[in-house]
């Protein structure tokens, strides 16, 4: 394994996140954050708690992967409120690859009464099409990474930086997040 970010990186990184994300929702009485993917709960957890903000969290989503090759799957909007009441909505998303997962997310919330949809991401794949308001990092788009709860098979989510497998890359595509 290589390291590309080491933890030290990682909550230098994530304590800027917090700083913005705190500014915009100064005036905010409460937020519904809204965690996609097993892959953003650590880093949903690191931010979450540097939020000053009051949040109810919510958690939906699937798995994208099978190892490392790249699988189709739909937002589960069952785990999801039904009406926001006009909420800010705070969306966590480990990686972004080809947006079609948060567009899903964003229609879905827009129908359940979702107030200003704020996106931020641990990872966007450069070249992706997704919209993110705010992007820790950038990944190439071949290059498959593991560590800070991202995983292959369910391993390796408890190592506390992000590293790629040598000699793993994304080696096919279905229709993807």
């Amino acid at each position: 394994m290589k390291v590309l970010y080491s933890p030290e990186a990682i909550a230098a990184r994530v304590k800027d996140l917090a700083a913005t994300l705190n500014k915009s929702f100064a005036d905010t009485k409460l937020i519904h954050t809204v965690v996609t993917m097993n892959g953003a709960a650590v880093f949903a957890a690191d931010l979450c708690r540097q939020l000053s903000v009051p949040q109810v969290l919510h958690y939906t989503g699937g798995s994208y992967f099978k190892g490392n090759i790249k699988q189709e799957i739909a937002m589960n909007p069952e785990t999801l409120p039904t009406n926001f009441h006009l909420a800010p909505v705070l969306v966590i998303e480990d990686i972004l690859d080809s947006g079609n997962g948060i567009r899903q997310l964003r229609q879905i919330l827009g129908t359940r009464g979702a107030g200003p949809i704020t996106v931020v991401s641990l990872f966007k794949r450069i070249g992706s099409p997704a919209l993110a308001d705010h992007t820790a990092f950038s990944l190439p788009k071949e290059l498959f990474v593991v560590g800070y709860g991202l995983d292959m098979d369910g391993r390796y989510r408890e190592l506390p930086g992000i590293y790629s497998l040598e000699n793993t890359l994304i080696t096919a595509t279905m229709g993807t997040c």
